[in-house]
Order: structure tokens, then C-alpha cells, then sequence
């Protein structure tokens, strides 16, 4: 099946011209991706440049829990815009009141500060943990990503040849022009308490925090193994260590009190931000007390003419109040939807002899294809690099976007369930992905290199 995309391709060519690389992140227009330009969204779905309808099952990188243009976003923006405009930079009743609620959800978080990205609270979140242990070692694992900071950013899709020998590995810069850094960096495989166990053994005077993302969630989705995190945890205060959850992608959306709540196990710091808010640009940085007093004390900078402006916090406030009023219900719909998009991707290719790995926790999947039956699922950045096919995912999303429905060419990238996919849209999703199924030939030669 064919779409015109003739003019998404025109315009592609345009951006070319004028912005490098013809957008804005990289990640939005890989060289693999087919030509699309988004004209108008609503809900679950998008409409191009040539007025193709898709179901989005990125929804912004995950943000977009309540669909896209959610009448609870944007008339908190409109209203505010009538009241105090896009920036302040003053002191307002919003910050405060966002606050709370938040603390309500996630409660190891005592004091917050807020941001504008991802990137920034992953940096202030560093600064802090060395800053308060007066040591210099941040711990890191493959395949989780916590901002472009020179001091966290690895190169975390690294290839298998740089890193299967070897458990400890001091640094792998994550882009050409970081001068060295990130320096005092440990990167460790992802799932595996025995490796940190060592590190902790041979340098643990030395190490200020472990930063993770609780669950997995920039290399496919891949859930920490039974009693991980806890490990991490018990391990981290007996060295005195701090623990970082980078809860970008899971805060909110994995529960309301994001993978804290989930398995039980707090951090000492947490950088939230996405589901947090609905789809604008803002991220907090939270923690405890003592911790948090470092900025008040000037000890570490933290600041932005962006951060914690009313435009986005009248957004993440009126996300907040939603989820105080009706998390339960969210949550209980967006986990049972996500195990009918699971169950129902396994059951087809089964049906159809196609080996899959699907993985999901709460309202994010990933799914890869791999060689064998006898794989069974996918517990570090290792595994999913050593036995996936890339060529048989571009193909299946190449089909599937044809089909109607978006999800990222890049398989690392996780699909995302929102409030405005309902059970039928779950049922055409899967009719959709049968078809696809049943028209590639999966035994071309072209797809198992």
C-alpha cells in the first residue's frame, strides 16, 4: 500500500534549505523515516501535508497523555494568556501550587525547582549529588539517556564492539566537540546488581550518585529485573551515595507517582517532566531538603528566564489537577489498554510465525523483532542491540504508517498510550498491524541482514 506524500517531500526539501538537516532534533527526521510533515492533530490522530490521517502512537516523545490540542492544555494557556501572558519573571502563585501537587504524587520529593527541558534539571541534578557528597563519580548505564549536558551526555546507542568486553567503562562521549567530557563518568550494563556491586567495592568513596531511568525507556522499553531498584537503593546509603531517578518519561505516566510509585522505591532526587505537564515545555527537578537547600544557599546555580513560566505551569497545573481528580480511573484505563495493544501484537505474530519481543510498563510499549522464538525478552541495552533486526522494524513501520498508523522507524523509540486512544482505536491499531503482518514477506533477504 502507497501514500502520496509528495508534498511532505517538497517541504522537507524547503526546511533543507534553511534549518540543518530540516528540523530541529534529530530524532524527528532519521534518514530511514518517510517524507511527513504534520499539518493539524486532534486526540490520537495527525493529518499531513497531503492530507494523510495516521494514529499517532508517539504522541510527542510521550508527553501528550491526554492526546493531542487536550481542551485541559489549552484552555489553561488561553486563559493564562488573558491573565499574566507568556513570561513574568517575577515571583507568581502558580510555581507554588503546582508544587504541591506534585509533591502529593511523588512523595521523596520535599522541595522542586522548574525548568525548561529534560537536559537542564539532568545537569542541575549532577551538580547537586556532587556538590552535596564532595565526591566527583557519577554511575550511568547503557542505554539510558538523560539529557545532551556535557555532563551526563554518553554514547548511550553505543556499537557492541566498544562495549561487550567490557563491564566498567569510564567514559564514551556521546558527540564529537565535548572537549573530554563526560569525565568522571562510570557507565555500567543496565540490570545488573553484580557490576554496580563492583564498581561500589573498588571506587564507592568516589561515587556522588547513580542516575537511571527506572525503567528503561530510550532503548526500548526494558522494566528493572525483580528487586533491582531496591538493590540499587540499599547499596546507594550504605556508600552515602545519592540516587537520581530520571523520571522524564516514567513520571506520570507509568503511575501518577511515576516508577517510585509503581515499585515501591524512592530517590533522593527525581527530574520529571513530559507526562508532568501534558506536552509544553517544562521539567522540574526535585528532591530532599537538604539537598534541594544547595540552590537556596547559592551553592549550586540553577536559573532560566524560561523556567517556571506561567504559560506552562497554567498547563502542568490544569494536568495535575486532572490527575488528583481522576488518576485512578486514568491509570486502570491507560493499563488495561496498553496490555490489549500488548497481548494483541503477540497474539498476531504468533498466529503469523514472526518472533517479536513486546515490553511494556504502564502506558509505554516497544516491540522488535529478533531471529528467534528462544528469545524471550530483552533485560539490558545489550541484549536488545546483540538480537533485534533493525531492517524487518523500518520495514514493519514503513508498512504501518502506509497503513494509518504512526510509530517511530527507530525501534528504540517506545510507543505511547493517551486517553483519547479508546478501545476501538486499540482494535483498528491491531487490525492494522495484522495487515501489515500478513502483506511483507519476512523471509526477504533484504530484512535478515
Amino acid at each position: 500500500m502507497k501514500l502520496d506524500m509528495s508534498l511532505s517531500k517538497e517541504l522537507i526539501h524547503k526546511a533543507k534549505q534553511n534549518v540543518a538537516g530540516g528540523t530541529s532534533s534529530t530524532m524527528r527526521l532519521p534518514t530511514y523515516h518517510l517524507p511527513l510533515v504534520i499539518k493539524r492533530a486532534d486526540g490520537v490522530r495527525v493529518w499531513d501535508a497531503d492530507d494523510n490521517e495516521l494514529i499517532d502512537m508517539n504522541m510527542g516523545y510521550g508527553p501528550l497523555i491526554f492526546g493531542h490540542r487536550s481542551p485541559i492544555v489549552v484552555d489553561a494557556i488561553n486563559k493564562e494568556m488573558e491573565l499574566r501572558g507568556t513570561i513574568l519573571g517575577f515571583v507568581h502563585e502558580l510555581s507554588f501550587q503546582v508544587a504541591e501537587l506534585i509533591k502529593k504524587s511523588i512523595p521523596s520529593i520535599e522541595l522542586l525547582r522548574f525548568s525548561s527541558s529534560g537536559t537542564e534539571v539532568g545537569q542541575t541534578a549532577v551538580r547537586l549529588a556532587r556538590a552535596y557528597t564532595k565526591r566527583s563519580h557519577i554511575v550511568i548505564f547503557e542505554g539510558h539517556y538523560h539529557g545532551s549536558s556535557d555532563a551526563v551526555f554518553h554514547k548511550y546507542h553505543a556499537q557492541l564492539k566498544d562495549i561487550e568486553d567490557v563491564d566498567i567503562i569510564d567514559t564514551l562521549p556521546g558527540c564529537e566537540g565535548m572537549g573530554g567530557a563526560p569525565r568522571n563518568v562510570y557507565r555500567i550494563p543496565w540490570n545488573n546488581f553484580e557490576v554496580l556491586e563492583k564498581v561500589f567495592k573498588e571506587k564507592g568513596e568516589t561515587i556522588a550518585a547513580v542516575i537511571m531511568e527506572p525503567v528503561m525507556g530510550n532503548a526500548g522499553v526494558i522494566p528493572p529485573v525483580p528487586r533491582f531498584l531496591s538493590k540499587v537503593r540499599d547499596i546507594t546509603k550504605e556508600y552515602n551515595s545519592l540516587l537520581i531517578f530520571d523520571e522524564i518519561i516514567t513520571g506520570f505516566r507509568v503511575a501518577r507517582g511515576g516508577a517510585q510509585e509503581r515499585y515501591g522505591v524512592q530517590s533522593d532526587l527525581t527530574m520529571i517532566s513530559k507526562a508532568m505537564n501534558g506536552g509544553v515545555p517544562i521539567s522540574a527537578i526535585g528532591g530532599r531538603r537538604e539537598i534541594m537547600e544547595l540552590l537556596v544557599e547559592g551553592r549550586v546555580f540553577h536559573g532560566g528566564v524560561a523556567s517556571g513560566n506561567p504559560m506552562c505551569l497554567a498547563a502542568t497545573l490544569a494536568v495535575q489537577k486532572e490527575y488528583e481528580k481522576k488518576g485512578e480511573e486514568i491509570y486502570i484505563s491507560l493499563e488495561d489498554k496498553s496490555n490489549m495493544l500488548r497481548d494483541g501484537i503477540i497474539e498476531i505474530f504468533n498466529r503469523l510465525e514472526v518472533p517479536v519481543i513486546v515490553q511494556d510498563v504502564g502506558a509505554m510499549i516497544s516491540m522488535a523483532f529478533v531471529e528467534s522464538k528462544d528469545i524471550k525478552r530483552f533485560e539490558n541495552y545489550r541484549d536488545i542491540k546483540r538480537w533485534s533486526n533493525t531492517n524487518k522494524y523500518i520495514k514493519f513501520q514503513h508498512e504501518l504508517q502506509c497503513e494509518g498508523v504512526y510509530i517511530h522507524p527507530n525501534h528504540f523509540e517506545p510507543w505511547y498510550l493517551s486517553t483519547s486512544h479508546s478501545y476501538p482505536i486499540i482494535e483498528d491499531i491491531l487490525d492494522k498491524i495484522e495487515k501489515v503482518g500478513r502483506r511483507i514477506n519476512w523471509n526477504d533477504k533484504e530484512l535478515n541482514m
